[in-house]
């Protein structure tokens, strides 16, 4: 029967080198000649991390910013948006029409010469609400025009908008109804993309526009003529999609319902305290509403892992968002603020260890009497948020916890007389890391067994100078041993939880500064096992 030999996966929560380990030991598998009982030695695992090598394993991070002087700030960011200007000015459908009544001249004009023309000039209103309408530049929607008569004989329908214009070229529409049988009408569907109507040159100087009118009848073979006869025109604006507006306009609600992000950092953080010195966030907004507004931030609140709540204050009323003049149309403004520790309770707020993070931000236009202003459809607000987390502060009991999946396979494991698990380890850290690993059934959630008999410094803090920063590096070995009833437990398991506990180090008083974390920061892990087993010569 071929027996296998016995290994252990270590994982920090730092991070591991599982094929490291596989590769090694596939080389140790192959191994021929070794007799019973013999004490063998494989190395597993040869590990050299720095920060930044952790630190890219932590979700949802922007990114990691080196400072001047070589320390880190972690940078979690988050962009917000408003509504748009389209989905809340729903341009509301717009109808006109009339019925003209020719009189006893005109019918005997007609009678007579074969012909009439009549001419008319009317002005339409555009409403909707209190808006005060000047321009629309249309990108959807359709301008349906009809035209019915109780005349037996022909008749063109022409109309004229002056102001109403697509590429410089003044909308003009001629729907004929041709008299075969009644009901004698007519109909002509125009589409409104690319048109532009002003609605600002009629006396009122908003919300207006000027139309012409033309109908001609032309006299259909001896068709009579009754005493009264009548032609009658309807039209529509319908569906109507803008590009751009400009006008008065009614108070419009950019918000939304709200936005939430997370920071990696603190998600599998349990316990403990932990403190950044000098945390910032900094809100970039920008702004294509050509329209004054009132905006502000009706909450933000962090949530860390034990559900504990820290609402942040601090953050500015109104917000300074900047306005697009008139002049700039189309363009985005932008302004910024940033809160730090001194303008507000940032250091708290990050210090509760907020994973999850939400805020609203509340936005209106404000009215402005007579002032013309402008929208686009696509005119919102936008705002970016970077929190930057500078690795400067303290640890103390600072709790991090991790699980993957977990898989050892043996023959015979019942055969392996005992394991010796060594650990070498150089932390160029300033902080003490205490860990533990525990071996779970993942379906019960059961402990099975655990690598360390209780919580034990793996990695001791290394030496700092008097600025706090890592001088000397402090080498630690740690030794495990291992026996069947152990190697048992761990073979039935299927999930590994890594817990690592962190302290910074303290001055004689029982103080503990602040210390920074350097980008040159890095430690070694180095894993090896030694092993009394069963092997037989058939490796």
């Amino acid at each position: 029967m071929k027996k296998s030999l016995l290994f252990i996966v270590l994982v920090l929560f730092l991070g591991s080198c599982i094929k490291d380990i596989t590769d090694t030991i596939e080389k140790g598998q192959k191994l021929s000649g070794i007799q019973w009982n013999p004490t063998i030695a494989v190395p597993l695992v040869y590990s050299r991390l720095g920060l930044q090598d952790v630190l890219n394993e932590v979700q949802d991070l922007e990114y990691i910013r080196v400072e001047a002087d070589g320390s880190l700030t972690l940078v979690y960011a988050d962009e917000y948006e408003s509504e748009i200007a389209e989905n809340l000015l729903a341009l509301i459908d717009q109808s006109y029409g009339e019925t003209f009544t020719l009189d006893a001249l005109q019918l005997n004009t007609l009678n007579t010469s074969g012909t009439l023309v009549l001419t008319y000039n009317r002005t339409l209103g555009y409403s909707y609400g209190a808006n005060e309408t000047d321009k629309i530049w249309y990108k959807g929607g359709t301008l349906p025009l009809n035209i019915s008569t109780t005349l037996e004989h022909d008749v063109a329908f022409k109309i004229t908008i002056p102001e109403a214009k697509n590429n410089g070229t003044s909308l003009s529409e001629t729907v004929s109804a041709i008299y075969t049988t009644a009901p004698n009408t007519g109909s002509s569907t125009i589409p409104l993309q690319d048109l532009e109507i002003d609605f600002t040159k009629t006396p009122q100087t908003y919300s207006e526009m000027d139309v012409e009118l033309e109908i001609t009848i032309t006299k259909k073979g001896s068709n009579s003529l009754k005493p009264t006869e009548t032609v009658t025109f309807d039209m529509q604006l319908l569906s109507q999609k803008f590009s751009k507006m400009t006008g008065l306009f009614d108070v419009l609600d950019f918000s939304t319902p709200g936005d939430s992000f997370d920071i990696g950092f603190f998600e599998n953080s349990q316990s403990g305290t932990f403190t950044i010195a000098d945390p910032r966030i900094k809100f970039i907004l920008k702004n294509s509403i050509g329209i004054p507004l009132a905006a502000s931030i009706t909450r933000f609140e962090g949530t860390n892992t034990n559900n504990n709540k820290v609402s942040l204050s601090g953050l500015p009323d109104p917000l300074p968002i900047p306005i697009v003049p008139n002049s700039e149309m189309g363009t985005t403004q932008v302004d910024s603020f940033e809160l730090n520790k001194n303008t507000s309770n940032l250091a708290d707020y990050i210090n509760n260890r907020p994973a999850s993070n939400y805020y609203k931000i509340d936005v209106k236009t404000t009215n402005t009497g007579s002032d013309r202003h402008f929208l686009l459809d696509s005119s919102k607000v936008s705002a970016r948020l970077e929190i930057e987390i500078p690795l400067e502060g303290t640890a103390k009991d600072f709790v991090l916890e991790s699980s993957q999946p977990f898989s050892l396979e043996l023959e015979n494991p019942d055969q392996v007389k005992e394991i010796l698990v060594r650990l070498y380890t150089e932390n160029g850290f300033p902080a003490d890391i205490a860990t533990q690993l525990y071996f779970e059934d993942s379906a019960s959630n059961t402990v099975l067994d655990s690598l360390i008999m209780g919580d034990i410094l793996i990695l001791p803090s290394a030496n700092v100078d008097g600025n706090g920063k890592v001088n000397m590096i402090n080498p630690k070995t740690t030794d495990i041993v291992m026996g069947t009833t152990n190697v048992l437990r761990i073979t039935a398991a299927n999930r590994i939880r890594i817990k690592a506990y962190f302290n910074t180090l303290k001055e004689s008083g029982g103080n503990q500064p602040d210390v920074k974390f350097y980008d040159s920061y890095d430690f070694l892990l180095q894993m090896g096992v030694q092993a009394e087993v069963l092997i037989g010569q058939d490796l």
